[in-house]
């Protein structure tokens, strides 16, 4: 009986012990679970204000940008403003006389050259000069060239007139006779042409190259036209071959056979003591530069005094230099009178 009592005490014992760790371990469960919830809630919250906070970030960066912006446009906006009130003093200021004449501003004029050379030796002849002319004077001037005698001649008779010529005197009388065209400064030195031959025929006479091969350059130039003055009987005249592009070339011409004679300006005859000089021509004014009425009064005299200078700047050596030319002077008028009547030898109506 008291081992009965015994194993039942002993019974209960552990019942109520089996029935305490159970109760205990279900306390242990919910409160883990609970803790586990409360990290869940917790986690989505966050996520919640996580998502909540993105768009108010990026209205802030919006407004950051738009600010940054808004002061960038403030910032250059006085720069400008700046820039243009000092435009605006800068332009109310009087600019000195010599600023004024930009070469945008400049009054232009065109300058052209008798075709003597080829127009890749004229650029180089006349260049010098023209920069010159655009250095001395608060005025742009342009370099025209002609290609050949032929149109030169033919663009002045019909009145394509440049406002500046340089050209032998025959032809400036021409302007001046037609076209109002006034003289302004010649070569110092007079112009003469001399028929040369080679010293085979040193004791010819000019009357001796009748029907053998003379070369010049073509009509209207001087030499030209003196050339066929010394032959006045037209039953008995020299072959004119005026294929020559310049009067070196006319030289070249006899040297290498293809004719018996050249007409050379004076320039040349000094160059070649190796060819006889058959006869020589009356002397002209030097080439000279002439101005069409287009050329206000007042700056052809500029032109002038700027020429008539030129001697005495070395830093222009070569604009004389080039066209061969010591120095230039004034030209008058009355020295071209009737010289326009030498182009009659060939042209029956000027």
């Amino acid at each position: 009986m008291k081992t009965s009592i015994k194993w039942s005490g002993l019974l209960l014992g552990l019942i109520l012990a089996v029935s305490a760790w159970t109760q205990e371990e279900s306390q242990q469960q919910s409160g883990q679970s609970a803790e586990e919830a409360a990290a869940t809630e917790q986690a989505a919250q966050e996520a919640q204000e996580q998502a909540s906070d993105e768009p108010q970030q990026a209205t802030e960066a919006e407004e950051s940008g738009s600010t940054a912006e808004t002061a960038d446009e403030e910032g250059s906006a006085p720069a400008v403003t700046t820039g243009t009130e000092e435009s605006a003093e800068a332009a109310a200021e009087p600019m000195p006389a010599a600023a004024e004449a930009t070469p945008e501003s400049a009054e232009t004029f065109v300058f052209q050259g008798h075709p003597i050379f080829s127009p890749e030796t004229a650029e180089l002849v006349y260049r010098p000069l023209v920069n010159y002319l655009n250095d001395a004077l608060p005025y742009r001037f342009d370099l025209e060239l002609a290609p050949d005698y032929h149109r030169y001649w033919l663009s002045t008779r019909r009145g394509q007139n440049p406002h500046l010529v340089l050209e032998e005197p025959h032809l400036t009388a021409y302007r001046m006779e037609e076209h109002g065209y006034t003289p302004l400064v010649r070569a110092q030195a007079p112009i003469t042409y001399s028929l040369l031959t080679s010293m085979n025929n040193a004791e010819s006479s000019v009357q001796d190259f009748i029907g053998r091969r003379v070369s010049t350059m073509p009509a209207p130039s001087l030499g030209y036209l003196i050339l066929t003055s010394w032959f006045d009987n037209p039953m008995q005249q020299p072959i004119i071959q005026s294929n020559a592009a310049s009067w070196l070339d006319a030289v070249e011409i006899v040297f290498s056979q293809e004719a018996d004679a050249a007409i050379v300006p004076h320039n040349l005859v000094s160059r070649y003591v190796n060819m006889a000089n058959v006869l020589t021509s009356q002397e002209f004014p030097g080439v000279t530069v002439a101005a069409s009425p287009e050329v206000p009064v007042d700056i052809q005299e500029e032109i002038r005094a700027a020429l008539l200078a030129l001697h005495e700047d070395e830093e222009h050596f070569a604009a004389l230099n080039e066209l061969d030319i010591s120095q230039f002077i004034e030209a008058r008028p009355g020295q071209y009178d009737g010289l326009e009547e030498w182009l009659e030898l060939v042209y029956s109506t000027l």
